[in-house]
């Protein structure tokens, strides 16, 4: 990490590429060409906000789904998709500063937290420094969007030569979003946040995701205009829309990608999406696993084949299983390395440490740096 007021790191990255089958895996390839387009792109991700619903001490962004926090999910996406990444903290800056320490970022301090706008009005200077060509706007809190559906909004955004593009979803219940406004040409013509909009606007169901792209140098003349003249009293980068030229919008097919975390229940939503996701892709590729419902699974774990895994079973973290690996009930394994032909007793905790081929574990055995 990198504080905004030195120079820029290099386009390097460590982040694990071989993440396949859980929701940021390519699919096709073009979904493999992002940092090879004639195209720069920097990604900011708004990490600042308190999430009071979550009743916490700890940040938002550090509440963790299935073993990593939530705003791994946007960094692991960012990378995938641009050159450089800039994060905008502010509650629990130094416990979101410490983690961010780990990954080649820049940091920027929102304080106070006035609004998505005054987010990127304080990045501006950091971002002024950044040769790039197009910004990507990513929720610090979204662990479900797709880089299919980010790709998505990108390839519409390039092909149509928009000033901005955004992401959006038609979901059963928008309460709570910002809806999106269109011309009788079927054209973005604006957002209404929902303490602002009238009953009728209420209605919409297509909502803002809160995900964007926008073209560089328009987003630096856009969001000296912007205004705290509004319900809440802050500046929102959703008025921006009004002052482009054209905006251009991406529906994603799957409208759970659209959650965002502001409450307990709302995280164990989350969760559960997501361990449906990768449990559903594994067992695709050949790892049986009896009750799917009861096993979570992180989404950087990997498989080789013929693994077996019974209920109540953990696997999180840069975990990988071995050819013909079994795996018994209530079992935690967390960064760690099973040996092919191994098997995993009842009840065993396994963290940070390298099970050899063809081992068998008795019930209930600790291994490695095991937690309390």
């Amino acid at each position: 990490m990198r504080l905004a007021n030195v120079s820029l790191l290099t386009n390097t990255y460590s982040f694990d590429k071989s993440n396949e089958g859980h929701p940021f895996s390519c699919e096709s390839l073009h979904c493999m060409l992002a940092n090879t387009s004639m195209y720069t792109t920097c990604t900011i991700i708004l990490a600042a906000g308190k999430g009071t619903r979550l009743k916490s001490s700890r940040p938002k962004v550090m509440h963790e789904i299935l073993g990593e926090p939530l705003i791994r999910y946007s960094l692991d996406l960012s990378r995938r998709v641009s050159d450089t990444i800039l994060t905008v903290i502010g509650h629990g800056r130094d416990v979101v500063a410490g983690y961010l320490n780990s990954f080649p970022v820049i940091t920027v301090l929102q304080e106070p937290q006035l609004g998505t706008g005054h987010a990127i009005l304080l990045a501006r200077p950091a971002l002024e420094g950044i040769n790039t060509d197009e910004v990507i706007i990513l929720p610090g809190d979204m662990p479900l969007i797709r880089e299919e559906s980010l790709r998505g909004l990108i390839r519409v955004f390039r092909e149509t030569h928009a000033d901005m593009g955004v992401l959006t979803a038609h979901i059963p219940d928008p309460h709570g979003y910002g809806r999106i406004l269109r011309s009788a040409e079927g054209r973005v013509n604006a957002i209404v946040e929902e303490q602002d909009a009238s009953d009728s606007q209420r209605q919409i169901t297509e909502i803002n995701t809160g995900v964007y792209i926008i073209r560089r140098e328009f987003l630096l003349q856009a969001v000296d205009s912007l205004s705290p003249e509004n319900a809440k009293g802050e500046f929102y980068l959703t008025d921006i829309v009004e002052r482009a030229d054209s905006a251009i919008s991406y529906e994603i097919s799957d409208f759970n990608e659209a959650r965002g975390i502001n409450s307990r229940k709302q995280l164990i939503e989350a969760q559960a999406c997501l361990q449906e996701h990768i449990n559903g892709g594994l067992l695709d590729r050949g790892v049986t696993i009896l009750d799917p419902s009861s096993t979570w699974i992180g989404m950087n774990a990997s498989f080789s084949h013929d693994v077996e895994i019974w209920p109540n079973v953990h696997i999180l973290g840069e975990s990988s299983l071995g050819d013909n690996v079994r795996i018994l009930p209530n079992v935690w394994i967390r960064n760690a390395s099973i040996g092919e032909g191994s098997i995993i007793g009842q009840g065993c905790v396994i963290e940070q440490t390298t099970v050899p081929p063809g081992s068998v574990l008795h019930p209930y055995l600790c291994m490695g740096k095991t937690h309390p």
